[in-house]
């Protein structure tokens, strides 16, 4: 079944649970089609995902595709909200394929959703620089939804600036909650930006509570050529102590 939540203005919020059928996509396609031509305006949608569904039939799954084919060419943006790790990469690929904006919020962030379903731009997240360090240490709070951009944009512009005035620099990175995602191209970017400045830094430290990014820093540190500590937000202030040395 697919929940239908019409009561606001710029969004409707889908609940997915269970065998989707094609009586589901029918039901949806018709309460879509009868809201925009009631209001004259096209909704956004906010995919609220608990546990993957799945379609009972290849009805079900023609009848899906068929509405995401007509309505992705109306739709502006579609936020997916969830924590299954492949919710991480579908909207990466959706977004090749399909007009409608989309991203992904953890569950947690299902507010943060609705409020970037609700405005007239996309601007999902930025960096934001955490003051009173000292000038060889970049560091940054990452608030929302970090994409590509923030990386081309903030982060290569500003290590670049800094390595013209010192040859080593530090970084510090916090996520804290206003944090909310990586997308699929602030990853890419982020990998390539490690690699491409590999002798550029002495220290790293992240500073966070989410669980998988303190295990990949783990993970990963023992093959860097300069030290990286995980730390949780209630040792930020130790952690600025560490990257200042």
């Amino acid at each position: 079944m697919i929940d239908i939540d019409q009561s606001h203005d710029a969004y409707v919020v889908l609940r997915p649970e269970g065998a989707l059928s094609e009586a589901d996509f029918a039901a949806l396609k018709e309460a879509i089609d009868t809201r925009i031509n009631q209001t004259d305006r096209v909704p956004n949608l906010v995919i609220a995902v608990d546990h993957l569904p799945h379609w009972d039939s290849l009805a079900a799954l023609a009848r899906h595709f068929e509405f995401v084919k007509v309505h992705q060419k109306v739709v502006r943006k579609v936020a997916i909200v969830g924590d299954n790790p492949l919710l991480s990469v579908a909207p990466e690929i959706a977004n090749l394929m399909v007009s409608a904006r989309i991203r992904r919020f953890p569950a947690r962030k299902l507010e943060d959703a609705k409020a970037w379903a609700s405005a007239e731009g996309d601007d999902p997240g930025h960096f934001e620089p955490i003051e009173g360090l000292p000038r060889d240490v970049v560091a940054l709070r990452a608030v929302g939804v970090i994409t590509a951009d923030d990386y081309r944009d903030m982060l290569v512009p500003l290590v670049e600036a800094r390595l013209k005035e010192h040859d080593k620099l530090k970084c510090l990175i916090v996520l804290d909650d206003g944090y909310t995602a990586y997308s699929g191209g602030a990853a890419w970017e982020d990998t390539k930006f490690g690699l491409g400045h590999l002798t550029d830094f002495s220290r790293v430290a992240m500073v966070t509570d989410v669980g998988w990014m303190a295990q990949a820093l783990r993970l990963f540190a023992p093959l860097m050529p300069y030290p990286i500590r995980h730390f949780p937000m209630a040792e930020l202030e130790a952690a600025k102590e560490w990257i200042k040395r």
